[in-house]
């Protein structure tokens, strides 16, 4: 993170959101956070006809498939939400929330109460992006620095409560931090998860990154020079 400006990850993945790998987009809402620029390129196959999917291709090659992953997880965080909060949970926890529109976006979250936990500069420029905009929910935002402090007591504070089960949702946020930091989220969420809380979480296997030599040259190289190295 850099002071006083949001994630640069948090851009990037309101982009491939919005981007999306077909004709509806996974996010629409991603053209209302991301700064004008970004939100142009992400809704550029909205008006390039029938050579929208060569642009995807294109934005798919030069990402090393960035757009593809984030679409499928995003899906398939979704759909474990939704299943989750059928069982009648009624409070969701976003560690790393960044840009995440999901208690804008899904309907499921209708009366479910929305903890989003994030570097307090990137909640900043969300809240103003989205001061327009009404929540259809009830959002709560707990701000935090997760390489320097606990979450914990933070978000009892903002009124969660440890007593009910709970879903819990850490996407893309654990390879740039340090493994004591990782393992420490984990204990904090740990002792404020009920019985039948869950969990959906991305990591990413230490060495392991798409495009073979290139790709574990290229990919930490970026991340470093945006000032998130992975970790």
């Amino acid at each position: 993170m850099r002071a006083g400006v949001p994630s640069g990850t948090s851009l990037s993945v309101s982009f491939a959101r919005g981007l999306g790998v077909d004709r509806q987009p996974i996010d629409p809402l991603a053209f209302e956070l991301l700064p004008p620029g970004l939100a142009q390129l992400a809704a550029a196959p909205l008006q390039l006809g029938a050579v929208a999917g060569l642009y995807r291709a294109v934005v798919r090659a030069t990402t090393f498939g960035l757009i593809d992953h984030i679409v499928l997880r995003t899906q398939a965080i979704d759909a474990q939400l939704v299943s989750a909060l059928e069982s009648g949970m009624d409070q969701l926890v976003i560690l790393g929330a960044g840009l995440d529109a999901r208690a804008w976006r899904l309907e499921a979250l209708k009366g479910v109460t929305v903890f989003e936990v994030d570097h307090p500069a990137t909640q900043r420029y969300k809240r103003k992006r989205m001061l327009r905009k009404r929540p259809p929910t009830d959002i709560r935002y707990v701000s935090v620095d997760f390489e320097k402090e606990r979450f914990d007591d933070a978000l009892e504070a903002a009124g969660f409560r440890s007593c009910a089960p709970s879903v819990w949702i850490w996407e893309g946020v654990a390879m740039y931090l340090p493994l004591p930091a990782v393992y420490g989220m984990l204990e904090q969420l740990t002792s404020l998860s009920a019985p039948g809380s869950e969990l959906a979480m991305t990591y990413r296997v230490p060495g392991r990154l798409p495009s073979g030599a290139l790709g574990r040259a290229a990919i930490p190289a970026v991340c470093a020079a945006a000032g998130e190295p992975l970790k």
